[in-house]
């Protein structure tokens, strides 16, 4: 995913072109620097994010909204970056913000929903899957040498959100935990970096179901990526691509492989608390209906994105202990499917070779 300088010279130069096709035509966009009114800590404190980060995500936030007659005539670039910054890190707009800027309640909230459905158009470049057996066989390394699971190439889950939905569609948002939210699947590597991101659906789907309806999914039972696993956690079944834990673990090599691939799944859980903490409107994304999702998958896809951006630019990342819950609750009764042989044998095998003893994998014992 070394996406960032690429991109960030492209932008350079189209913005360059831009500007001076923006100046030909007599539409020069406003300059006030909005971020010169914090020092470097006010900055990171208020938006969560390094100024440089910033900078980087207005200029792709500029190219793709370049040459539009609503940009010209209304709020330049750099405000309604500012304004959604603000919101998506907040969960509510600051009054400094506000002030700062000047502009309506509605019209506030209309540049919100635009900025958001930019930046999740971003998705294809910088939120990516591996692209080839070289950059596979990179992420199976990496995971390999923490848990000692061999061959997989992702980890795969569901961030929930919270939402406010009407009466009588509460039963449809209502998860396994009994909170009211939308929920989105997620797969990130070793490191935290999100691969793909995909399906906004009502908090009562099962994640397996999400998953058999994902391009991913798609993707991966067509070849696309090879015969690398994802490890999956328990509200997936097993499958040629789904790794999961076995269950119950008898043997003490079963055990030792489930010891493994908790250790490893956590990562998934320390990468979606880090987003839902990093970007406060994820805590609850307000009033929605079951039938348009659409805005808030753009909210949830435009964190996602500003997430990896803040990876590439080495953004620290927030203290926080207290660790998002993973779905489905402890006390859920996932639905029993029937596992295919050639999946059981393979998982068998990994088992065999690489947990038997206890010295197969570094960090986990009996």
């Amino acid at each position: 995913m070394a996406f960032a300088p690429a991109v960030w010279l492209a932008a350079q130069a189209e913005l360059f072109e831009d500007d001076e096709e923006a100046e030909a035509n007599n539409f020069p966009e406003p300059q006030k620097n909005y971020l010169g009114d914090y020092n470097d800590d006010t900055l990171f404190e208020r938006f969560r994010l390094t100024r440089p980060c910033i900078s980087f995500i207005t200029d792709c936030v500029r190219l793709r909204m370049k040459a539009t007659l609503q940009q010209m005539n209304g709020p330049s670039v750099d405000e309604m970056v500012i304004v959604a910054l603000d919101y998506y890190v907040n969960g509510i707009l600051s009054t400094k913000v506000v002030d700062m800027i000047q502009m309506e309640q509605m019209e506030i909230h209309e540049i919100i929903n635009n900025v958001s459905k930019v930046l999740s158009g971003m998705v294809r470049e910088f939120i990516t899957f591996p692209a080839n057996g070289e950059e596979r066989a990179n992420v199976a390394h990496e995971i390999k040498k923490i848990c000692g699971i061999p061959t997989s190439m992702g980890l795969v889950g569901c961030m929930h959100v919270k939402v406010r939905p009407p009466q009588h569609d509460k039963d449809a948002f209502r998860n396994t935990m009994d909170n009211h939210t939308v929920m989105t699947q997620v797969i990130c590597d070793c490191e935290g970096n999100l691969m793909s991101v995909e399906n906004c659906c009502v908090g009562s789907t099962p994640e397996q179901t999400i998953w058999d309806m994902s391009d991913i999914a798609q993707q991966l039972k067509h070849g696309a990526h090879g015969t690398h696993w994802i490890i999956a956690g328990k509200g997936y079944a097993l499958s040629r691509h789904l790794l999961t834990t076995v269950s119950p673990a008898k043997e003490k090599a079963d055990r030792r492989f489930n010891a493994a691939h908790g250790m490893i799944h956590s990562v998934l859980q320390r990468t979606i608390t880090l987003v839902k903490r990093r970007f406060r409107c994820l805590a609850n994304l307000g009033h929605v209906q079951q039938n348009s999702l659409d805005k808030k998958a753009e909210i949830i896809k435009a964190c996602c994105v500003l997430h990896n951006i803040a990876k590439k630019f080495s953004v620290p990342a927030l203290n926080d202990t207290v660790l998002e819950t993973m779905h489905p609750a402890e006390n859920h009764q996932v639905p029993v499917v029937e596992v295919p042989s050639y999946a059981e044998k393979s998982r068998a095998a990994i088992i065999g070779i690489y947990f038997s003893h206890s010295s197969g994998t570094d960090g986990v014992s009996d």
